[in-house]
């Protein structure tokens, strides 16, 4: 696994037996402060998959890689804000795209 870290992460449990990471975890995992993860929140860019009464944001696992994806995009391209939500809806649609041409070509192989 060249430049990438393995990282341990403590989940927590919802009442649905799901697990999920709330906001330190995942700014713990990803070097950032948690009010940064809080503002990808706000901005639209993370979406938490459940915000408790006491104001704790729950996120799936997946949300680590994908702040870093977020860093990295800001850092190493120098993108705004609107243009990451911008590169990661279409990198969203791509993947889709590509999964439905997997899809395609599997069936004409059958």
């Amino acid at each position: 696994m060249s430049g990438q870290r393995a990282f341990m992460i403590r989940l927590r449990r919802t009442s649905r037996l799901e697990a999920y990471l709330d906001v330190y975890d995942v700014a713990a995992e990803t070097g950032v402060h948690p009010e940064f993860i809080r503002r990808l929140v706000r901005l639209g860019l993370l979406d938490p998959v459940e915000a408790r009464e006491d104001e704790r944001l729950l996120f799936e696992v997946s949300a680590v890689p994908l702040v870093r994806k977020i860093i990295r995009l800001r850092r190493d391209l120098g993108l705004n804000y609107a243009g990451i939500g911008v590169v990661l809806e279409l990198m969203e649609r791509i993947e889709s795209l590509e999964a439905k041409i997997r899809e395609l070509e599997g069936d004409l192989f059958e």
